[in-house]
């Protein structure tokens, strides 16, 4: 827990911390806790600004690209003494000391990196972690600490910083470390993170002025492109953005918004704040896209085209087919933009709006940089060997004895999620029983019941039944599962680890009932976990995405 290694947190859900704008427009006070009773637990508060000086960190480590960002924008960047491994905006941060490094490859390929991240998430093991040697020799002492426990796949997070050997010594010496936790998973939460970290930094007037600033960017973008969505007689243009390749993914959490603000209609994706659904190049192609903009997380122009072009998704036969239906391909940084929380979401909804309307292509001087391009330009690009986007150094992943990767023999490895150890007996119920028990329950609408067979880890990704309900019936596929009966197929079982296949079956058209090779195939990941009640291990849903 944060209080046992001293870190406390900042929670942004409690009002009293985190008065709206408005409040602060109307009567200038910070908070009913801005003046904390001596012997309560140290705490970032919004004061008044006579105040303000009293409560500003000087020495800051920032684990989240857009906190970092943010912190510019704020001017306070001489601020910051360490930063993360993916926190590389303004390129003047790129000086300050990388104290994270992943502990998987990201120069793998797509599947690679996307199979490594699955293989740890069902381990139960971090995607990140703190280089201790720079944190203590090259750091030193600091104040604040900003990491986000929004994904445990884009950045490091609270459990991460926990592993820290040098921060647990650190806090347990003193208790005057900081920690401000964010957690944007729709747009106003990205607007409203801007506040935040300016609250947290001790200049809460200067986040409500930039925070109003990006609002009114962003609703003079909405306003252009509603002048020509208006304009037009075919209605808003379909957009899927996908933020991964191999496998497909469309987009999730602030992106929709992004899209809608942009005059686009968002395909492929949850409603606002929920989690990016795994979809197949049928479903992709089905949907008639008119605009398809590849956006993949942490990745620039060449490295997206050079990902695409050789993953087995998007083979140029299958390019070819979207370009025949009339879908226009487009390419972003989706590393600088798009799926960064910070300031830059003004910037994203720009490119966005510039890729949806031809009429508004290089209105906000995005079209042609390299920030966006055609994909055809981008193949180009990569094929050339050019290097576009950040100029940071990804730094070698770290390797340790109990480290898996794609492959790896896992069976000692520790797992602290919950998961089966290797001398634990096997559950009772195979994994395919479980499935087809999970399956039963959402058919007849019993959603808590059916929540009850994700893992862990998988009903906090999704918050509650509601809210993974809503995503189920937000998706063209999974919404099927409400409504009709599956068919469990093949599975494989390897350690703690298990894969089951589920067929819906195939569409009824005008004409009858469609082949069989149009069946709609959903791989479901499954993983043994210890029960909280007894000592007992059970099979449980970690993941459901579309099967190739």
């Amino acid at each position: 827990m944060l209080q046992e290694i001293g870190i406390m947190e900042v929670n942004k859900t409690t009002t009293e911390r985190f008065p709206s704008t408005e409040e602060y427009a109307e009567d200038g006070k910070y908070g009913d806790d801005a003046n904390p009773k001596s012997g309560d637990r140290k705490s970032i508060s919004e004061e008044s600004t006579k105040d303000e000086q009293q409560h500003q960190p000087k020495r800051v480590i920032s684990l989240l690209g857009a906190a970092t960002e943010t912190i510019y924008r704020l001017g306070l960047g001489h601020r910051l003494v360490g930063r993360s491994h993916e926190c590389d905006y303004p390129p003047d941060v790129l000086s300050l000391p990388c104290i994270s490094r992943p502990r998987l490859d990201v120069n793998a390929s797509s599947i690679e990196i996307d199979r490594a991240v699955r293989q740890k998430a069902a381990d139960g093991q971090p995607i990140y972690k703190l280089d201790d040697d720079v944190l203590k020799n090259e750091v030193g002492p600091f104040d604040l600490l900003i990491a986000q426990d929004h994904c445990r796949v884009c950045a490091v997070t609270p459990r991460d910083v926990q592993q820290s050997q040098h921060i647990n010594a650190m806090c347990s010496r003193t208790n005057q470390v900081e920690q401000l936790i964010l957690k944007p998973s729709t747009l106003k939460d990205c607007l409203d993170d801007v506040h935040r970290v300016a609250v947290a930094m001790g200049v809460p007037n200067r986040g409500i002025s930039l925070r109003n600033t990006l609002q009114e960017r962003m609703d003079s973008v909405q306003r252009i492109c509603n002048s020509v969505s208006t304009g037009s007689k075919t209605g808003m243009p379909r957009v899927a953005l996908l933020e991964w390749c191999d496998p497909i993914m469309g987009c999730g959490y602030w992106i929709p918004e992004l899209i809608h603000l942009a005059g686009g209609q968002a395909l492929h994706c949850p409603p606002p704040g929920g989690s990016t659904p795994t979809i197949s190049f049928k479903t992709l192609l089905d949907s008639k896209p008119d605009v398809i903009i590849f956006a993949l997380c942490g990745f620039g122009l060449s490295r997206a085209a050079s990902e695409i072009a050789s993953s087995s998704t998007f083979s140029v036969g299958r390019l070819e087919e979207l370009k025949k239906v009339g879908t226009r391909l487009y390419v972003v940084d989706g590393n600088y933009l798009v799926n960064r929380s910070g300031p830059r979401v003004v910037e994203s909804c720009e490119a966005l709006c510039e890729a949806i309307h031809p009429e508004l292509r290089g209105h906000f001087g995005h079209f042609g940089t390299e920030l966006l391009t055609t994909l055809d330009k981008a193949l180009v690009m990569a094929e050339k060997g050019l290097q576009t986007g950040s100029k940071k150094v990804r730094p070698a992943p770290f390797v340790e004895e109990n480290d898996s990767g794609p492959g790896a023999d896992t069976s000692s490895n520790k797992n602290e999620d919950h998961c089966i150890k290797a001398e634990t007996k096997t559950p009772v119920n195979g994994p395919a029983e479980v499935v087809a028990k999970q399956l039963h329950y959402l058919e007849l609408g019993e959603i808590e019941a059916a929540f009850a067979l994700n893992s862990i880890a998988n009903q906090d990704r999704w918050c509650g039944a509601e809210r993974f309900a809503d995503v189920l019936r937000s998706h063209s596929e999974f919404r099927r599962l409400l409504e009709e009966s599956a068919e469990v197929g093949a599975f494989e079982t390897k350690d703690n680890i298990a894969t089951v296949r589920v067929l819906l079956p195939p569409t009824s058209t005008d004409e009858g009932v469609d082949s069989d090779s149009d069946k709609v195939e959903l791989l479901w990941t499954m993983v043994a976990e210890e029960q909280v009640d007894d000592s007992a291990t059970a099979w449980r849903t970690e993941k459901v995405g579309m099967a190739h």
